[in-house]
């Protein structure tokens, strides 16, 4: 996963959002999570999203994501 790829969620964990259509861009890389102890080799990464998340993301704004959630749509 790269900056400028188009993705989506996967069908597990996110069975809704996968059908919804919902389709982002990747707009940094991968990188690890510092401050959750208990997630010490988990790694997130920024995703801009086309349509509202939910009440607190707004279509356009950055969300935080597991990229092992996520799958890519174009390379």
């Amino acid at each position: 996963m790269k900056i400028g790829n188009l993705v989506r969620y996967k069908k597990f964990p996110h069975k809704e959002l996968h059908a919804s259509g919902m389709v982002g861009l990747v707009v940094s890389e991968p990188r690890p999570i510092r401050e959750w102890m208990h997630f010490e080799d988990a790694l997130i990464i920024d995703i801009i999203w086309g349509s509202e998340r939910g009440a607190l993301y707004p279509a356009g704004t950055i969300c935080q994501e597991f990229p092992c959630e996520i799958e890519v749509i174009n390379e």
